[in-house]
């Protein structure tokens, strides 16, 4: 019995010197919300093609630059924990992300390309993402904008 007490103490102290803290909806938010926020302000520091999408070889250029933002995001979306409070609605919002930064890396390759079709169904793609609406389904503040706010 002593044994036991005594293991159960340590674990209980190893959790709380490491900070041994149960992750919640309110601190997923606050991550996510800190996520989308530093995204968005990388997306709006460029300078977006003139005339909305200009031509292939300048969006190709944008785009160049925007991809590595949009991954970063979300992957960083994929590492948040998921707490049991809405696990559903978060598991779809990061897969409409993940969604997203796979239409920007295959608008990317369109624009390389010069496929004017491409370019097309990848814009359409983004503009009808459910990201924004899953992340004010979850609570999240700053998430309600693509960080490609730019191309759209």
């Amino acid at each position: 019995m002593r044994r036991a007490c005594a293991s159960m103490a340590a674990v209980c102290l190893a959790a709380t010197a490491c900070g041994g803290h149960t992750v919640t909806k309110k601190d997923v938010i606050a991550r996510a919300n800190g996520i989308c926020i530093n995204a968005l302000n990388a997306a709006r520091s460029l300078s977006p093609p003139t005339g909305g999408t200009g031509t292939p070889a300048a969006l190709a250029a944008y785009l160049d630059k925007l991809v590595p933002i949009v991954e970063k995001e979300a992957s960083q979306t994929r590492a948040l924990p998921r707490p049991a409070k809405d696990r559903t609605v978060l598991n779809r919002y990061v897969a409409a992300v993940t969604a997203g930064a796979n239409q920007y890396r295959a608008l990317a390759t369109a624009a390389h390309n010069g496929d004017a079709a491409g370019i097309s169904e990848r814009l359409a793609a983004l503009r009808t993402s459910s990201a924004p609406a899953l992340a004010a389904q979850y609570g999240l503040t700053r998430c309600n904008a693509s960080a490609g706010t730019g191309v759209s």
